[in-house]
C-alpha cells in the first residue's frame, strides 16, 4: 500500500449542485459522513458540501426565515449554494506520505480522488487512522 488508490473509498457517494440541502442532510446523517463530492453529470467533480457548510448554511436560512421554516427552505435550496466550488483534488497515483503530509499541513477533511478529470475516490484522514491501526494490530 503506497499509492492513495491503495486507501482511497472507491464507492463515492455523491450528489449533483441541484440536489437540495434537504437530500444533503439525509444522506449526510444516514450514511454517517461529512463530506459529500458534488458531481456534474459527465462524473467530474464540481464541489465539495462538508457538514461545516451545510450547517453554516441551516444557521443563514434559520435567520432569515426562522425554525418553522427550516425543512421547507432546505427542500428549496440547492446544493450549489452552500457547496464549496474551490477545491483541491488529488490523483490516485499519488504516494501515500504526500497525501498524508498534505491533510497534516492543511487540516482539510477530505480529498477527493480525480483520474482523467473523472471523480474516482475520496481519501479523509480517517482512512489513515484506519490504516495505523491496523498496522499497530499487525505488529502486537
Amino acid at each position: 500500500m503506497k499509492q492513495v488508490a491503495d486507501l482511497m473509498i472507491k464507492n463515492v457517494i455523491t450528489l449533483k449542485e441541484n440536489d437540495s440541502l434537504a437530500t444533503a442532510k439525509t444522506l449526510m446523517h444516514d450514511k454517517n459522513i461529512r463530506n459529500i463530492p458534488i458531481v456534474n453529470d459527465n462524473g467530474e467533480c464540481v464541489g465539495m458540501l462538508t457538514q461545516r457548510e451545510y450547517l453554516r448554511h441551516a444557521f443563514y436560512l434559520v435567520s432569515q426565515f426562522g425554525t418553522q421554516q427550516i425543512t421547507k427552505k432546505e427542500e428549496q435550496t440547492p446544493i450549489s449554494k452552500a457547496m464549496s466550488k474551490d477545491i483541491l483534488t488529488i490523483e490516485p497515483d499519488i504516494d501515500l506520505s504526500t497525501a498524508a503530509e498534505f491533510f497534516i499541513e492543511n487540516k482539510y477533511g477530505c480529498l477527493p480522488v480525480v483520474e482523467n478529470d473523472k471523480l474516482v475516490g475520496i481519501l479523509t484522514p480517517v482512512d489513515f487512522v484506519k490504516l495505523a491501526h491496523a498496522m499497530l494490530i499487525k505488529t502486537e
